[in-house]
């Protein structure tokens, strides 16, 4: 591994080592009780809309890409009302990680992000981009954190289509107890560039994918041969009222063909999956 130096800051009263791409956190914030952290699910998704997700892993609670609120033709966002119940919701409360995979905005609302960073001081907020003074900023092409209970490999990834080739976009890997859960973000399908990052670490648990790595014939084939995981969620689909492409219908039909045994859809607001 090439070195690029060593920066140490502090973010959120932590001390973050920088190591060419090494980030470390020494101590992440846990406000569960013994009681509660053995009662709940071990590992658990909740939907808000769109490519937007909480994981809790067994103490640790990560969002990808959950708050958003700007309309995109096609696709669902967080409406007013969503926004009140998405922030009320058991699932979305303190955040230990916040991650964008990007800054487009069916992804990423500064606004919402910023209210969040206002409520939870003490979380982690992950960006490829600069948008904050208190935040982490990705910038190599792969990059590592290290919690007590996760580690995170991030992974400079192409966004879907040429036009979006200079966007800043990671996917990133999770590993909690040997479980790992890839999130591609926008990742163009069939990318060779997430080809070599899976050869290099091996097949998943649980992939989270866009939908059209299963309507496209490439994607699947993708899947098959370099995902291989036990357990595929699928989203990136409209709300049933937004849905003007028909996306969910092919979705439905395509999730027969794909070669995973445990494909689920996210389809409505605060949809709730658990995995082991």
């Amino acid at each position: 591994m090439k070195r690029h130096g060593i920066l140490l800051a502090f973010f959120s009263r932590r001390a973050i080592l920088k190591v060419g791409h090494v980030r470390e956190i020494g101590k992440t914030h846990s406000t569960l009780s013994a009681k509660e952290s053995c009662a709940m699910p071990l590992r658990q998704i909740t939907f808000s809309a769109n490519a937007g997700v909480a994981l809790r892993l067994g103490d640790v609670r990560l969002w990808v890409d959950a708050l958003h609120e700007e309309p995109v033709s096609g696709f669902s966002v967080l409406s007013p009302a969503l926004q009140s119940a998405v922030m009320t919701h058991p699932d979305f409360q303190q955040p230990n990680l916040i991650f964008c995979t990007h800054c487009h905005p069916d992804h990423f609302s500064r606004r919402l992000l910023g209210q969040a960073m206002e409520r939870w001081p003490l979380a982690e907020v992950i960006l490829p981009e600069r948008q904050f003074k208190r935040q982490i900023l990705l910038s190599q092409p792969r990059e590592r954190l290290v919690l007590p209970e996760l580690s995170v490999q991030f992974v400079h990834l192409p966004h879907e289509g040429k036009e979006y080739a200079a966007v800043a976009h990671y996917g990133c890997l999770l590993e909690h107890e040997g479980f790992r859960i890839l999130i591609a973000g926008d990742c163009a399908v069939a990318s060779p560039t997430l080809r070599e990052f899976l050869l290099e670490t091996g097949p998943v648990d649980l992939a989270l994918l866009n939908f059209p790595w299963i309507t496209l014939s490439k994607g699947r084939r993708f899947i098959e041969q370099f995902i291989r995981p036990r357990h595929l969620a699928v989203y990136h689909l409209p709300f049933e009222q937004d849905d003007i492409y028909a996306y969910r219908r092919a979705a439905l039909r395509a999730a027969e063909q794909v070669p995973t045994e445990d494909v689920r859809l996210f389809l409505d607001p605060l949809q709730q999956e658990r995995f082991s």
